[in-house]
């Protein structure tokens, strides 16, 4: 991809995008995904009053679909059974292995990605997301 100084100056932004709403990844079922990153940044101030350690952006890469398939997960020890981070961890390892995996361990490995739209209350606004889940491949 070759950089377009004069597309990017004449690009217009979505509705969505004028009011703030980040674009949700399209639902649907993603077979095959490898982990092609994992990034750790600080959590935001109201995950860390829960104990939330870190913010995990974890892109995947699906070999049947050019949707971009990044999510954002919150890692916090111990290991929660539903939260997000332990869902990925239990597709992908069988419990006996994923004891002595690191989170860069993910890195490479290959998980069946499902995406659904959810919606929830923050503050008293409806908020919609694209919620991750995770199968052996």
């Amino acid at each position: 991809m070759t950089f377009d100084a004069e597309s990017i100056m004449n690009a217009t932004i979505t509705p969505d995008e004028a009011e703030g709403k980040k674009t949700l990844t399209p639902e649907g079922n993603y077979p095959e995904c490898v982990v092609k990153n994992i990034q750790a940044y600080e959590p935001h101030e109201r995950a860390k009053e829960r104990g939330v350690q870190a913010r995990l952006r974890v892109e995947f890469e699906c070999p049947t679909s050019d949707v971009d398939l990044t999510t954002f997960m919150n890692f916090k020890t111990p290991i929660h059974s539903k939260s997000t981070y332990g869902k990925l961890v239990r597709a992908v390892w069988e419990k006996e292995t994923a004891a002595d995996k690191t989170t860069q361990d993910l890195v490479g490995e290959t998980v069946n990605v499902s995406v659904f739209h959810e919606e929830t209350n923050i503050d008293g606004r409806p908020i919609s997301y694209a919620e991750y889940r995770f199968t052996k491949a």
